[in-house]
């Protein structure tokens, strides 16, 4: 009898650890899931892909300069959305990459350039092209502004330029698509990690493939910081996009007679 109660709480138990695991694995996913920008949205891309202050736990020095006195310049690669010179691979942070037989082109907005999208919402101009916002709850720290593409370009990375000295909250950045009047969409999201305090950086997503439809859908960028006032500024937000197959320089037909 004694064996069966002891079998019996040994399955009890086995259940409750089962269960707690599942708890804890739920409130780890809930922590690290990313808001869409609309109720009921969604973020389909939101895995990060380079880090220009991030990368082998680099810290940049406060004054900018390095210890011979020179301009500080991050020890790393091209970031995956830079056109590199000739004969350079690109490299992300897992190591090189071949390059594509296309070249990027670019749509780079300043924070100067964001505005609030609810009427609620306040900010204010820090300088160089940074905005913080002072007012605002939850999406109404939401800055946003027009992104303007070519018709059948294809977005590749968002890359989110920011000044975080905030240890306790990040900077994030958006495409976001919407079907006015019908439905939205987050195409991507990359932003600067909540531990990360050192100052002005950027941060590049990882790689999507989205055609533009202009005549379906309108393109936004999205600046969003996690709390208020200028420890979290956003500086930058730029797409890096290949233009429609269309545009690309072709040689014109020669018929002999």
């Amino acid at each position: 009898m004694g064996k069966q109660k002891v079998q019996s709480w040994l399955r009890i138990a086995a259940v409750l650890i089962a269960a707690a695991a599942l708890i804890g694995t739920g409130a780890v996913l809930a922590q690290i899931s990313i808001p869409a920008t609309e109720p009921g949205g969604e973020v389909i891309e939101s895995k990060a892909s380079f880090d220009s202050y991030l990368d082998a736990g680099i810290v940049i020095p406060e004054n900018g300069l390095d210890a011979s006195g020179e301009p500080f310049v991050i020890p790393q690669g091209i970031a995956p959305d830079d056109n590199p010179v000739k004969g350079v691979e690109r490299t992300n942070e897992t190591g090189a990459t071949s390059a594509p037989t296309q070249i990027f082109h670019y749509y780079t907005v300043s924070g100067a350039t964001l505005r609030g999208r609810t009427s609620t919402t306040e900010y204010a101009y820090d300088g160089v092209g940074c905005t913080h916002v002072t007012a605002g709850v939850g999406t109404g720290l939401i800055l946003n502004t027009e992104a303007i593409l070519p018709d059948e370009a294809i977005i590749k990375f968002l890359r989110v330029y920011y000044r975080d000295t905030n240890a306790a909250a990040g900077v994030e950045g958006y495409i976001t698509r919407y079907a006015p009047g019908v439905s939205t969409a987050d195409l991507v999201h990359v932003g600067s990690t909540d531990a990360f305090a050192g100052g002005y950086g950027f941060v590049v997503s990882a790689e999507i493939t989205q055609t533009v439809n202009n005549i379906a859908n309108a393109y936004t960028l999205i600046g969003w910081p996690d709390a208020l006032g200028p420890t979290l500024q956003i500086c930058g937000l730029r797409i890096a996009y290949y233009l429609p197959q269309n545009n690309l320089a072709f040689l014109p037909t020669i018929s002999s007679r």
